[in-house]
């Protein structure tokens, strides 16, 4: 496999992984938030990560509210997308 074909197949797990584990810790009543700014080679020289076998893709905060968040203001599905 080419390199550029083993970071899409990486970057596609490891984004269902992180859907997965978000579901999971909401299921019992944690909030999380995605994060994909940040430094990529900090993060993996801060976790001891080998980075000839390893590539941070996403970091994920899991925590309790101290709030209640903003209502979301979202259109109808039906204002966004059209039906053929």
């Amino acid at each position: 496999m080419s390199d550029t074909y083993r970071k899409d197949v990486a970057l596609i797990d490891g984004g269902l992984v992180t859907m997965q584990l978000m579901l999971v810790a909401r299921a019992h009543g944690y909030d999380t938030n995605p994060i994909g700014g940040y430094d990529k080679e900090r993060i993996a020289e801060a976790f001891g990560m080998d980075k000839g076998r390893y590539a941070p893709i996403m970091l994920v905060s899991i925590g309790k509210a101290d709030d209640h968040g903003y209502p979301s203001m979202r259109l109808p599905v039906d204002r966004v997308v059209e039906w053929k």
